[in-house]
């Protein structure tokens, strides 16, 4: 049996308690947070489980194999590496880090103690990614030529960061996920804050990949300020398509046979061949929810020295692309400046 202690027990930790709960082979012997409120929540709902207001008790009991964190972004870093230094695997919550060093250094703590690092990918762990994986895998779409994705909804806002870094590891999470954690070759991004003073709420995301010597497009549509709930990712194949759609109640993955062929005509003009079937089929998905899908990965991790789908370096990567993506804000905004002083 596994000891666990969780720090933060706000948004999402909660979530993380109820399931760890759930598993026979841990014990959850820790929740640690600042708000007095919650721990008393967390006591009254889980009396037999430890609260505290200094995360150090669980970091300093032996008996703790793993800790899991569901803090601010800012401070991942520290509980991470004074976890991974008292022995203890962690699963730290999206993004890993707010800085490439900071990544970098856990991963690098962890892989030199052999412990596993893990980083909160929910949505990796869905059935509907899953599945869609196996189909790609499988050669059912052929060469994958494109993904976009949309991830909309009115909030919620954060008060530390921006659209970006909330919402686009998600994304980002499942297309490296899908293609086997390709490399970029270019990325832009435009974004505007129509609310906050400084943090962008609304973001349109490109990125190319390298995916098995050939180019993938992609396209990342982020929003907290959009009247509907949308978590929709179209990909497109040279043999088929899928519709993947987080908001459908039943049927989130759609398998279509479509596709278009470009043929050369004797006479050298070309001309194009539909393959139009409008029937999708429905896959069939793992209903199991993600986080316990996720943290039962988490434990066979540990318990196998096996790499996560999620690990720390899958992370860091994620972690590098969004920092690329806000220089290129920055530079951006600065230009701007630079533009209208001119005037």
């Amino acid at each position: 049996m596994l000891t666990a202690g969780i720090i933060g027990c706000g948004y999402w930790g909660p979530n993380l308690i109820r399931n760890l709960d759930k598993i026979e082979s841990v014990h959850l012997k820790y929740i640690a947070d600042l708000d007095t409120k919650k721990l008393e929540q967390m006591k009254n709902s889980y009396p037999y489980v430890n609260t505290t207001k200094n995360y150090k008790d669980i970091l300093n009991d032996q008996e703790v194999d793993m800790v899991l964190i569901a803090t601010p972004v800012s401070t991942h870093y520290r509980f991470a590496k004074e976890a991974l230094w008292h022995g203890k695997h962690v699963f730290v919550e999206k993004p890993l880090t707010d800085t490439i060093e900071e990544g970098e250094e856990l991963c690098n703590i962890a892989s030199i103690n052999n412990l596993t690092l893990m980083v909160g990918h929910t949505f990796v762990y869905t059935g509907s990614v899953r599945k869609i994986k196996e189909v790609i895998d499988n050669g059912e779409i052929g060469d994958i030529l494109s993904i976009n994705s949309k991830r909309l909804n009115l909030g919620l806002f954060q008060k530390d960061t921006n659209v970006i870094w909330d919402l686009a590891p998600h994304d980002l999470s499942i297309i490296h996920f899908l293609l086997n954690t390709p490399n970029t070759t270019a990325l832009n991004v435009h974004a505007i804050n129509n609310i906050h003073p400084v943090y962008e709420d609304t973001a349109n995301i490109n990125i190319v990949y390298n995916y098995a010597g050939k180019k993938v497009t992609t396209s990342i549509e982020l929003s907290w300020l959009y009247p509907e709930k949308t978590r929709k990712m179209t990909i497109v194949g040279t043999k088929g398509m899928i519709i993947y759609d987080e908001t459908e109640p039943v049927h989130k993955v759609k398998l279509f046979n479509k596709r278009v062929e470009l043929k050369e005509e004797d006479n050298g003009l070309f001309s194009y061949e539909y393959q139009n079937d409008d029937t999708g089929i429905n896959l069939i998905l793992d209903k199991r929810e993600p986080l316990m899908v996720e943290i039962l990965h988490f434990i066979e991790c540990i318990n196998n020295s096996k790499k996560s789908d999620s690990n720390g370096y899958e992370g860091l990567k994620i972690v590098k692309i969004l920092t690329e993506l806000e220089q290129i804000l920055t530079n951006s905004k600065r230009n701007l400046l630079i533009g209208i002083g001119e005037r």
